[in-house]
């Protein structure tokens, strides 16, 4: 499949697109936020349409050139000579072109360059179009933010579900409240109340429009959970008793197994069968997300 790097880039055609391009692959060639604009259009911009600071303290300018049919050797020096006003005064120079690479003129700045630097001036050197798609490529939300023709159609509904589904995950996991579900035994014991909070959250929350699933299969599944997340808390309510002064645990009451043993197991029994209910309803809601999301395996 071919990727960004792989692809042919068109180069823009206007100016100010060049310019937009060029200071986002300057910010991902140099891994600094530092770069900005020189300047507004009509304003003299001495040699340098972006410059930036590179991580090592380095200043560099960037010289835009929308110059698609090639660049002469004559235009670099031009604004070599411009940029010779900038201030402060410059570590290093680009040119940067929507031209093809030219190797004879790569060869003719290199000379140039390494005369500048034994007189103690900036360097001089060239991006052209390859160098600056190259650049760009290395971050597709920037690639995309300059060539949204090139981004991948979405799956919106999709991408809702994923969304919902992480979020229900987070608050039901399966090493949280579903554990404590599948493990705890209400024959007499008690729990934490506290422990439900996740249930009774989901229960409040996750009967709205806007936590629906897109997919017939995910919803169905959701509805049937808080359904029974619905029926294990009504009967967490009426039928289980705090068990301590500060109601911070619930038990069915223990008195019960010998004073109404009918009763006490009626409740352990339908608590225990709506638990499992919900822990396999929860299973199932993973594999049915898993096949959606990631595919057969």
């Amino acid at each position: 499949m071919p990727t960004i790097s792989s692809s042919i880039i068109p180069p823009p055609k206007s100016w100010e697109e060049f310019e937009d391009i060029t200071l986002s692959a300057t910010k991902l060639r140099w891994k600094s936020a530092e770069f900005f604009g020189n300047g507004r259009r009509g304003q003299r911009q001495d040699g340098v349409d972006v410059f930036g600071t590179t991580t090592d303290g380095q200043l560099v300018g960037v010289q835009c050139k929308n110059s698609i049919g090639g660049l002469a050797e004559s235009v670099v020096t031009k604004e070599i000579g411009n940029a010779e006003s900038f201030e402060p005064v410059l570590s290093s120079l680009y040119v940067a072109t929507t031209a093809p690479r030219d190797v004879t003129l790569q060869e003719s700045i290199r000379k140039i360059s390494a005369d500048r630097k034994a007189a103690g001036k900036f360097s001089v050197d060239l991006l052209f179009w390859e160098d600056i798609a190259a650049d760009l490529a290395a971050d597709e939300q920037v690639f995309f933010k300059h060539y949204p023709q090139f981004s991948p159609i979405k799956d919106l509904p999709k991408e809702h579900d994923h969304k919902l589904y992480e979020e229900l995950m987070d608050l039901l996991p399966s090493g949280g409240i579903i554990e404590f579900l599948d493990q705890n035994n209400m024959a007499g014991f008690s729990f934490l109340d506290s422990k439900l909070d996740p249930l009774r959250h989901f229960y409040y929350e996750w009967h709205r429009p806007e936590r629906e699933f897109i997919h017939t299969e995910l919803e169905s599944i959701r509805l049937e959970l808080w359904q029974k997340a619905d029926a294990y808390l009504n009967e967490i309510a009426t039928r289980t008793f705090s068990s301590d002064a500060r109601a911070e645990r619930r038990s069915v009451p223990e008195e019960w197994e010998f004073e109404k043993p009918e009763l006490f197991w009626e409740v352990v029994n339908r608590l225990h069968s709506l638990a499992g209910e919900i822990v396999e309803l929860h299973r199932k809601l993973v594999r049915t997300a898993r096949e959606y999301f990631v595919g057969k395996i």
